[in-house]
């Protein structure tokens, strides 16, 4: 006979073979009472594997588990950032993928989180039902509040903000334990570009109109404790507003959001007031777009790719350094490597290597070093990888378990996987 007790012991007993940094992450003062109750989940037997990998091995964890209702999170072309939250050790997944995309049963707009304890997805929110949102507007199952925002006929948020492609616009705060996606289209009730004049908005669009948009350009909020969506209001946001970053980070030090995008300039928003400075043109930053790019939280810099193809002259990392205020682009060292656009690899800032590691495609694995700017040689990626066709590459590194999770699926598909890669081993 089992022992009842048995369960948490192999919980406790994985959780000790952790790295330290997996024991210092806040924890909420509340309970989440939404979509993330209970997490963090007890570990998986998945979490003795990782801990197990030596320096530049492999994993491949297979298919996550499904959300018991909604299924598998999506593969998303041009969307490969996931954002970690290490109080739940997981990431969001999120954006359309191919234009308008429309999942089998009807769902437009899905929000997925990864739960890393348990190799297994979780629907934050399961889409738009585009099969009913003619209906649901007409019966005022859906209507939109004084503030602009369409909601649900409680009153709760309902999100219609996805620019098809996530890229590197969504964060997570783990001050305010909330989920910031800054991707959005510019009001409360717009869909994205592909669906404006779509049958299944438009059916419902004559239902939701007539209130003026307070939300204007300001970003989507999850909050975690409560399981709720919400964009701040109240305030006039600076003109050109925070919903058109390109890439979008938290910073910690300033608490508040960061956002650049070479048409709006820099940005920087106080997520309490949802008011924002804006710098149209910094001097140093990239031009182009699709960034690819990742947060030092050791410096508290961010770094980005070119944003296109390099110039001659042009270094292939911009630095955006948090304290100063400033922009860098130092030249080139060695045999430098191009750093992944969003829809070519992923790119995450290792804690435990100081390295930041990229993952380009099915080609190669390499690290840059921070403080000299030299490179290491590519490294080729498994044979097996990525197994899947037209892929689309997410993913995070989280410091809890020091590894990078590189999940694949093909655009829009449900065929996905999950490969874990440890760059440095903890010393």
């Amino acid at each position: 006979m089992v022992s009842p007790c048995l369960p948490a012991m192999v919980a406790c007993a994985i959780l000790a073979l952790l790295s330290p940094s997996a024991l210092a992450a806040e924890s909420p003062a509340r309970k989440p009472a939404g979509p993330l109750a209970g997490l963090p989940s007890a570990p998986g037997p998945h979490l003795q594997k990782i801990t197990a990998l030596g320096e530049g091995e492999w994993l491949n964890l297979g298919k996550p588990a499904p959300d018991p209702k909604w299924g598998q999170g999506r593969g998303r072309s041009w969307s490969h950032k996931m954002a970690y939250a290490p109080e739940y050790r997981g990431a969001f997944l999120c954006g359309a993928g191919p234009h308008a995309f429309i999942k089998p049963d009807g769902h437009y707009d899905d929000i997925f989180f990864y739960n890393l304890n348990a190799h297994a997805w979780i629907a934050i929110f399961p889409g738009v039902d585009t099969r009913t949102f003619g209906e649901d507007c007409k019966a005022g199952r859906l209507k939109v509040n004084d503030d602009g925002q369409l909601c649900d006929q409680d009153g709760h948020v309902v999100p219609l903000a996805a620019r098809s492609h996530s890229g590197q616009t969504h964060t997570y705060d783990p001050d305010s334990h909330r989920w910031i996606y800054n991707g959005c289209a510019t009001g409360g009730i717009d869909p994205d570009w592909w669906s404006a004049k779509a049958a299944w908005y438009t059916s419902g669009l004559e239902f939701i109109k007539g209130k003026p948009d307070k939300v204007a350009h300001q970003p989507l909020y999850f909050d975690t404790i409560s399981g709720r969506f919400a964009r701040p209001v109240g305030t006039k946001p600076a003109r050109g507003g925070g919903a058109r970053g390109e890439v979008t980070f938290y910073l910690p030090t300033r608490k508040a959001i960061w956002a650049y995008s070479s048409d709006q300039g820099q940005q920087i928003g106080d997520p309490a007031t949802g008011q924002w400075k804006v710098t149209k043109k910094p001097k140093g930053a990239p031009g182009g777009g699709d960034y690819g790019a990742c947060y030092d939280s050791k410096r508290h810099r961010i770094y980005l790719s070119t944003g296109g193809k390099p110039t001659a002259n042009e270094g292939h990392v911009y630095i955006y350094d948090v304290a100063t205020d400033s922009w860098s682009n130092p030249p080139n060292k060695g045999d430098a490597l191009e750093l992944p656009s969003t829809n070519v690899g992923v790119l995450n800032y290792d804690m435990v290597a100081d390295r930041v590691v990229i993952f380009c495609g099915k080609e190669h694995v390499a690290a840059w070093n921070p403080e000299s700017g030299e490179w290491t040689p590519k490294i080729a990626m498994p044979a097996a990888f990525p197994g899947v066709s037209y892929p689309s590459y997410h993913g995070f590194y989280s410091p809890d378990v020091n590894a990078h999770l590189v999940y694949v699926a093909s655009d829009g598909g449900d065929n996905g996987t999950v490969w874990v890669y440890r760059h440095k081993r903890e010393r």
